[in-house]
Formats: C-alpha cells, structure tokens, sequence
C-alpha cells in the first residue's frame, strides 16, 4: 500500500503563492456562478461556541467544475488581541476527489480574509451604483484593509475612500499602507462611524462581532450598497428598511437566524442570493436610489476555489 503524503503549506508558502486581489475576485465570482448554477455541495456551516460571541466552524465543500473538495476549519475570537493572536485563524485541507486523499493543509487566515473582501467586490459588481465614487469603511484591521483593496478593482469611478476606526493606531497605520498601495486615491480618516457612513456609495462594515446597534439605518446615503462583514451593528430593522435584502446563501442565513440570541429579531425577507443575481437568473441593482444590504456569511466552496488555486501554483 502506498503512502499518504500531503503537502504542508505555512502562511509564508500561501503568500509565495502570488495569487493577487485580482485573480482572488475572479475565483469567487467563478464560485458564485456554481452556486447560482447549483453546480456544488456545501452544507451549511455547523460549529462550536466556546466562549460568548466566538465560533469555530467547520466548512466542508465540493465544486464538481473544479474537481475540488475539501474542509476549512476556522476561528473567530475577537478578544485574542490580548493574547498577541489574530482574531481569525484556522487550516484548510485539500481532498483529491477520485480517491478522497488529502493532497495538503494550509494556514487558512490569509484565504479567509481575502476572499470574504472578494466576495464584497462580487456584491459592489452587481450592487453597487454605476459610478459609484465614495466608499465608507468602519474597521481599519484585516477586513477593513483587505475590502479598501478589493473596493479598488471593481469601482472604476471610486475617488474617496473614509477609514474609521476606535483604535487610532490602528487606523493611522491602516491608512498608511493604503496610501502607498492605493497612489491616486484619496484616503480620508474619519473621527466617527457616522463619518465614515454618510454619504458613502459603498459602505462595508468590518468591525468585529458586535451585539448592539450603533449604526443607525438613517445614515445610509440614497443609492447607498451596505456591506456587513458581520450580522450585528446595524439597526435591528435595517433589512427590513432598505430596498433589497441579499444573502451568500440563504439556508445557512437561516439556520443562523433561528438559533437563539439571532441578532435580527425576526428573520429578513430576502430578494435574493448574490449567485442568483450574479447569473442573471435575478436583477441586481435596478436604479440609482436604491438602497441595498448584502450580507455574505462565507460559503465553503469559496474556500475550496481558492485552496484550489493555491494548491496549482505551490
């Protein structure tokens, strides 16, 4: 019997890989269009809670156009600050789908943060206003920075970008890299959410897990994408103000929305799941004052597509 050999890929190898924002966004947008097309298995996400407002999930998924499967395993505990650790880390495994061997492991942190931000430029492409030219980010970490880039590629007409943050050296080093990656935009740092919020055509918040409202559905500017990176934050009812409610994946919604302590106090009716839109099957944005909220959980085929890409260029 042979033996079973993987290949280990550290977060330096993943990075060595080269795969850009660019090519990160065509993978999802490629993903979503198997899931409009419902060319995939993905169960929603079971997971583990060991401490209030913190999950380890489990994500496994096939993709048959990409002859990919496999298992992201992935944490979120936003208090690890303290502990000198990323609020999100986790390992991908790559399954060989003839035989069902593993064909390698990887640090998944760096995967899980770009491709939640090219998911977000997915929604902006189909979402967003044509010449959408002011984006409002509250959060400058990981996922404030990584959707700043995304926002770049798929916004032609985007001229301002507002950056808020709470910790201010967060903010002012956020800011600093931006400018260097980002020379003809302007970067403006914002002393409030409210700032960063009103008047932006994109706003994506990307703060950690929060249980209480404190941005308010008043400040959403006329034609204005909302963009959560999580659930909580918004007011309560902001699903049920704006004009079309849109979801990654509606049964995975759900079942987060029926378990107890949901952030929503009712579950949001919902036009439809960004892969319906991205394949035609539903209208995306159908006029200029349209006020749209697209939340996007994370789907695993997501994970797979890039583990995927990853794996044929190590």
């Amino acid at each position: 019997m042979k033996p079973v050999a993987f290949l280990y890929l550290s977060r330096s190898d993943v990075l060595a890989t080269g795969i850009n924002m660019a090519e990160t966004i065509a993978i999802i947008e490629t993903s979503f269009k198997a899931f409009g097309w419902g060319q995939f298995e993905c169960p929603p996400k079971p997971g583990v809670h060991p401490q209030p407002d913190t999950y380890i999930h489990a994500m496994p998924a096939y993709l048959p156009a990409k002859g990919a499967a496999g298992l992201k395993w992935i944490s979120g505990f936003s208090g690890n600050s303290k502990y000198g650790l990323p609020a999100v880390m986790g390992l991908m495994i790559l399954n060989d789908v003839t035989t069902g061997q593993p064909l390698a492991v990887m640090e998944a942190g760096w995967l899980t943060a770009v491709r939640t931000a090219a998911a977000s430029a997915v929604a902006a492409r189909y979402l967003a206003r044509k010449n959408a030219a002011v984006v409002g980010i509250v959060g400058a970490g990981t996922q404030g920075y990584t959707h700043a880039l995304s926002m770049a590629e798929v916004l032609p007409g985007m001229q301002l970008l507002k950056l808020f943050d709470v910790n201010r050296d967060i903010l002012d080093k956020c800011i600093g890299t931006l400018k260097n990656k980002l020379p003809g935009l302007v970067i403006e740092s914002v002393d409030t959410a409210h700032r960063a919020i009103e008047g932006a055509d994109v706003v994506i918040t990307a703060t950690s897990k929060l249980s209480q409202p404190v941005f308010s559905k008043q400040w959403i500017h006329p034609g204005a994408l909302v963009l959560p990176i999580h659930t909580g934050g918004w007011d309560r009812d902001t699903p049920f103000y704006v004009d079309k409610f849109v979801v990654d994946y509606w049964e995975q919604f759900r079942n987060g929305q029926q378990k107890k302590g949901a952030y929503y106090p009712s579950l949001p009716p919902v036009y439809a799941e960004l892969g319906e839109i991205v394949v035609g099957d539903k209208p995306g944005r159908e006029n200029e004052t349209e006020q749209i909220m697209n939340h996007n959980y994370g789907i695993g085929i997501h994970d797979v597509a890039m583990a995927s890409a990853i794996y044929e260029r190590a």
